[in-house]
């Protein structure tokens, strides 16, 4: 049956008269409410007005309600209650839904998973899908909550119709294993340099950090989820945010090689605008403890 909102009274004086019923009176609705008697009454006397015939009649203190009234609560209750059911059916559903992040596999590997414990202490049972990924994506299309990303130096950072968390600045480093690197760090041009055929924003960085990219010994490697590993390796050396590469060079996994310049990145969480799930804000939340 298709409704006709122009035809239904106004849903606060529906909700009125169905408190109204519920609680045998207007103080007992007003209670449940949080609002005053008077503007109970007023509500359930605009609906008679309204609908041009008497619901309640007054019987010493108490209530009570005509034939009509009595029709129309059982409707308006039967009507409230499938709707109170529905939406506590829809809360549950959504609180048992995971969390869907998109980042890249630097912040994966190196900053959420070692940690990801920590907010499970706090949140068990909630699922976390990460999706490791460079590449731009239609958060709102595919499904995602949020995405983690570094905005490097002269990038854009504008999301039209989302909403942008900034969660830290920090400083880009080249670093190694210390078999290859040395005690010693020296010129940065005279280390191999894991290198894969979409480096295109790594050799904006590479520039900007003043390397002569002419002079550098470029070592191929199959993709980026592939660098910390190969940097740990000593096959080569390459950029890292610092927070990415933070635990690895204060364990000594990794030795930094100075460079000419310094170019720096910002962490942005970048969120669809309007309200979020509580799970999702803990989520967020959490990962300001990260950076």
């Amino acid at each position: 049956m298709s409704v006709d909102w122009r035809e239904l009274p106004s849903l606060a004086a529906l909700r009125a008269f169905d408190a109204t019923a519920r609680h045998g009176g207007f103080s007992g609705a007003a209670r449940a409410l949080n609002v005053t008697h008077a503007a109970i009454a007023q509500q359930v006397r605009a609906l008679e007005a309204d609908l041009k015939v008497k619901l309640a009649v007054r019987d010493g203190r108490s209530i009570q309600l005509t034939d009509a009234g009595r029709s129309l609560a059982m409707g308006l209750g039967q009507g409230f209650s499938t709707i109170a059911e529905t939406l506590a059916d829809l809360r549950a559903k959504e609180n048992r839904r995971g969390i869907r992040v998109t980042t890249t596999t630097f912040v994966t590997e190196a900053v959420i998973m070692p940690r990801l414990s920590e907010f499970w202490e706090q949140h068990p049972d909630v699922e976390i899908s990460l999706h490791p990924s460079r590449s731009y994506i239609d958060i709102e299309r595919e499904g995602f909550d949020f995405a983690l990303r570094a905005v490097f130096e002269g990038a854009p950072r504008s999301w039209p119709g989302m909403e942008a968390i900034h969660l830290s600045e920090t400083r880009m480093v080249a670093a190694g294993a210390p078999r290859l690197i040395g005690t010693s760090p020296t010129d940065a041009h005279k280390y191999p340099w894991l290198w894969h055929d979409s480096n295109d924003s790594k050799r904006a960085l590479m520039e900007q950090a003043g390397l002569d990219l002419s002079r550098l010994n470029l070592v191929q490697i199959g993709g980026p989820s592939l660098q910390l590993e190969a940097a740990r390796q000593g096959i080569g050396i390459t950029l890292f945010n610092e927070r990415v590469a933070r635990d690895d060079l204060a364990t000594g996994r990794l030795v930094e090689v100075p460079l000419p310049a310094t170019p720096r990145a910002d962490y942005f969480i970048v969120v669809p605008s309007g309200p979020r799930r509580a799970i999702v804000q803990a989520f967020i939340d959490w990962l300001h403890t990260l950076f």
